[in-house]
């Protein structure tokens, strides 16, 4: 039986190929490594929504249910219609709060072309990257170590 851990990806609409690659990412780091070790990671993000405010509290609860936030970032926190600040408070909320699953929330954040450096007041990233390698590369960093956490707690049958 695997135990079955969500991680919830946030991104905003010039992302999308990056949000397409995380599923792809998490299947395959469920067959190379997380199944073995009796886990299984469960992708959550946003499809085809462009205004999520409808749905804010189908989103809230998503975001609860899981043990991973993740936020991709590009230049801000997103327009109106798809704005993830609230989101990754939350995702912090839910890290403190004991009885709920989340253990982390990071973020990368995509390098631009033109430079423009990320807007005042988001958090540092955890890593930056500028290609779909490099981000292949920092997500499987992230699932790494959360799988690491998972079995030096004991949380994973063997």
């Amino acid at each position: 039986m695997f135990q079955m851990h969500r991680i919830f990806c946030a991104t905003p609409w010039e992302l999308e190929a990056e949000r397409n690659r995380f599923h792809d990412l998490i299947g395959n780091f469920n067959e190379t490594a997380a199944m073995h070790r009796g886990v299984l990671y469960v992708p959550v993000t946003l499809l085809n929504i462009r205004d999520k405010r409808p749905m804010q509290y189908a989103v809230d609860e998503n975001i609860r249910d899981c043990r991973h936030y993740l936020l991709l970032l590009s230049e801000d926190w997103g327009p109106v219609e798809r704005n993830f600040r609230n989101d990754y408070q939350l995702a912090l909320q839910c890290i403190a709060d004991p009885t709920l699953p989340m253990q982390s929330a990071a973020v990368l954040s995509k390098k631009q072309l033109s430079g423009v450096p990320i807007v005042e007041g988001l958090t540092e990233p955890r890593a930056t990257f500028a290609t779909l390698a490099e981000f292949d590369g920092c997500v499987n960093n992230l699932l790494e170590v959360w799988l690491e956490s998972i079995a030096s707690t004991g949380a994973a049958s063997a």
